[in-house]
C-alpha cells in the first residue's frame, strides 16, 4: 500500500497499534543488559607511581656509567621482574586467583598474573639543556593490577612497586661495577703491554745507539769535527815527513865518528874510498891500498859486518843524487859518478849481507855530537810521526762511522717509528683509561650510596573503593538505548510490513477518491477493559522506572565518586 504524508496523529495511532512490538523488544534487551551489567564480575585497579629521579650531584662533575633511555631500562627492569619466580612468590605469598583450577595449575595462575599487571610511561615535554631542543622525556611511570579483592590489588602492587625499586638499584650498582672491574682489568692489560713496548724500544735503542734519529745532528757535528781534525793530522803529517826527509839529509851529511878515533878514521877511508873507487879502478893502486887499510880498520874496531854502515854511505848518496838531478841532466858528470858510487854501494852492501851470517858484528856508537843529536831528533820524529799516522787512521775509521751513521738513519728511523707510534697510542690509551677508571669509581661510589638516578615513589598504591571493571552504569545506559532503538525499529519494521487499509486517507490512497463517508469504530466492551487495570500496569511501570532511575543515578554518582 502506497503511504501519504503522516502526522503526528498518525505516529501516534502507529504506537498505539503497535504497543507489543514496542515494549517487548525494548524489556527483552534491557532485561540483557541489565544482566550483563550485574553479571559481570567487578574488576578493582590499584596503581602506585614512581617517579625517575636525576642524580644529585651535576653530571657536569660526575657522570654516571649507567647509560641509555629510562624507557628502555624501565623494559629491562619489567622483564627481570617479571620472572615466573618471581610471579609463583607473590601468588603463593598473597594467595592469589585461588577459584583458578586448571589442568596447567600455577603456570596458568603466572600467565593470568602477568597479564594484569600494567606499566605504563609519564612523559613530559622538557627542553634539552645542551641543545635547547623541546623533546619528551620519560619521567615517571604507573604500575598497576587488577584483582577481584581490592585488597589483594594493593598488595600485588606494593609487591611490585618494592621489586622494581630493588632491582633498578642492583642493576644500576652490578653496572658500575662491572665497568669499574672492566676498565680495571683493562688498564692493567694495557700495562703490562706497555711494559713490552718499552722493553722493546729499549733494546731497539740499544740496538742502534749511534744511529737514533735524534742524534743525527749530533753525528753531523762530530763527523764534520772529525774532518777538521783529519785535515789538521794531514797537515802535520806532511809537516813531520818534510821534516823527516830535511833530518835524513842533514844525519847523511854528518860523520857519525870524528876522524881522531879508529871509527871516525874508518868512516872518513869508506867516503874516501866511495869517491875513488867511482874515479878509478878497483886495481888502481890507491883503491887497493884504501882497501887494505879498511880491512884493517874494520879488524881493529870489530866492524866486520858493515851493513849499516853502508846503508848510511846509501842513504847520503841517494840524497846527493836527487839534489843532482834537480840541477842537472842525467848525463852530467857528477849524476854518472853519483850513479856509479850509489851501484858501487849497492854491490858492497849485497855482499855483505851474504857474508854476514859469518862475520862477528859488534855496535856502531857515533861520537860525533851533531851526529848524535840530529839522530835523536831524527828517531823521535819518527815516533811522533808513527803516533800521528795512528792517529790519522783513528779519525778515518770515525770519520767513516759517523757516515755510516749518518747513513743508516733513515732505515733506523723508519724501523723504530712503528715502535714508537704503537708505544705513544698504548700510553695514550691507557692514560685514557685511566681517567675512565677513575670516573667509573666515582660513578660506582655515586650508585652505592644511591645518589645517582633513581627511581622514588610518590604515590603509594591504594585500595580501591569501587571497582574499575565492569562500568555498570554505562552498561544500563548503552543497555536503555539500545532497548529503545530495537523496540521502535521493530515497531516500524511491523507496521511497514503490515498492508492493512486504516482510515479515510488509507482509502483515498488505495481507491485514488475520497470515501462517500466514515463509519467510526465501536470498541467493544473486552476491548474497552477495566480503567483500573490499565492505571495499575502504568503505576507499576512509572515504579520501575524511577527505581531503575535511582538506581542508575546511585551508580553514576558512586562510580564519580
Amino acid at each position: 500500500m502506497e503511504r501519504s504524508s503522516l502526522d503526528i496523529g498518525d505516529y501516534l495511532d502507529v504506537l498505539r497499534r503497535r504497543k507489543a512490538q514496542l515494549f517487548i523488544p525494548m524489556l527483552v534487551v534491557f532485561l540483557i543488559a541489565t544482566a550483563i551489567a550485574f553479571g559481570l564480575p567487578a574488576v578493582y585497579r590499584s596503581t602506585a607511581t614512581v617517579l625517575i629521579e636525576q642524580q644529585d650531584i651535576p653530571q657536569d662533575l660526575v657522570r654516571s656509567t649507567v647509560t641509555g633511555y629510562a624507557t628502555e631500562r624501565i623494559q629491562v627492569i619489567s622483564q627481570r621482574v617479571m620472572t615466573r619466580d618471581n610471579l609463583r612468590n607473590i601468588i603463593e605469598k598473597y594467595d592469589l586467583y585461588p577459584g583458578e583450577q586448571s589442568s596447567n595449575g600455577l603456570e596458568e595462575k603466572v600467565d593470568i598474573l602477568r597479564d594484569n599487571v600494567g606499566v605504563q610511561m609519564v612523559s613530559a615535554d622538557v627542553v634539552d639543556p645542551r641543545s635547547g631542543r623541546a623533546g619528551k622525556a620519560t619521567i615517571a611511570f604507573d604500575l598497576s593490577f587488577e584483582s577481584g579483592d581490592p585488597d589483594a590489588a594493593k598488595l600485588v602492587v606494593d609487591e611490585m612497586v618494592s621489586l622494581y625499586l630493588e632491582e633498578n638499584a642492583r642493576i644500576r650498582s652490578q653496572m658500575a661495577a662491572e665497568t669499574s672491574a672492566f676498565l680495571a682489568e683493562e688498564a692493567n692489560r694495557l700495562s703490562v703491554h706497555i711494559a713490552e713496548l718499552e722493553a722493546l724500544l729499549a733494546a731497539y735503542k740499544e740496538k742502534n745507539s749511534g744511529q737514533l734519529p735524534e742524534l743525527i745532528q749530533l753525528n753531523m757535528n762530530l763527523m764534520e769535527r772529525a774532518e777538521r781534525e783529519l785535515e789538521d793530522v794531514q797537515r802535520g803529517i806532511s809537516d813531520l815527513e818534510e821534516r823527516k826527509v830535511y833530518l835524513e839529509s842533514q844525519l847523511s851529511q854528518l860523520e857519525p865518528n870524528t876522524g881522531e878515533s879508529p871509527e871516525g878514521r874508518l868512516r872518513t877511508l869508506q867516503m874516501a874510498y866511495l869517491k875513488a873507487s867511482s874515479v878509478y879502478s878497483p886495481d888502481h893502486p890507491d883503491i887497493v891500498s884504501m882497501r887494505r887499510e879498511i880491512e884493517g880498520l874494520k879488524a881493529q874496531t870489530g866492524q866486520l859486518d858493515n851493513t849499516n854502515s853502508l846503508e848510511q854511505q846509501i842513504l847520503g848518496v841517494q840524497s846527493e843524487l836527487a839534489a843532482a838531478r834537480e840541477k842537472y841532466s842525467e848525463d852530467y858528470p857528477d849524476v854518472v859518478a853519483l850513479k856509479r858510487s850509489l851501484a858501487t854501494l849497492n854491490d858492497d852492501l849485497n855482499k855483505a849481507r851474504r857474508n854476514s851470517s859469518d862475520v862477528v858484528t859488534s855496535d856502531f856508537q857515533p861520537d860525533n855530537p851533531a851526529y848524535v843529536a840530529t839522530k835523536t831528533q831524527l828517531e823521535s820524529l819518527k815516533i811522533n810521526l808513527g803516533s800521528t799516522l795512528q792517529r790519522r787512521d783513528r779519525l778515518k775509521a770515525k770519520l767513516a762511522e759517523y757516515e755510516n751513521r749518518i747513513v743508516q738513519t733513515p732505515r733506523v728511523e723508519q724501523e723504530g717509528l712503528s715502535i714508537q707510534r704503537e708505544y705513544d697510542n698504548a700510553v695514550r690509551k691507557y692514560h685514557e683509561l685511566k681517567q675512565n677508571l677513575l670516573q667509573a669509581q666515582v660513578s660506582e661510589q655515586l650508585e652505592s650510596e644511591n645518589r645517582g638516578e633513581r627511581f622514588s615513589l610518590i604515590q603509594p598504591a591504594y585500595t580501591p573503593a569501587a571497582p574499575d571493571r565492569p562500568n555498570r552504569p554505562g552498561i544500563l545506559l548503552l543497555g536503555a538505548m539500545l532497548a529503545m532503538v530495537s523496540g521502535l525499529g521493530f515497531a516500524a519494521m511491523s507496521e511497514y510490513l503490515d498492508q492493512s487499509v486504516r482510515g479515510s486517507r488509507g482509502v483515498s490512497a488505495l481507491l485514488g477518491s475520497p470515501p462517500i463517508a466514515t463509519i467510526p469504530y465501536f470498541k467493544t466492551e473486552a476491548e474497552e477493559g477495566n480503567p483500573q487495570h490499565r492505571l495499575v500496569l502504568i503505576g507499576a511501570v512509572t515504579i520501575t522506572v524511577m527505581i531503575l532511575g535511582v538506581w542508575i543515578l546511585k551508580a553514576l554518582l558512586a562510580s564519580g565518586g
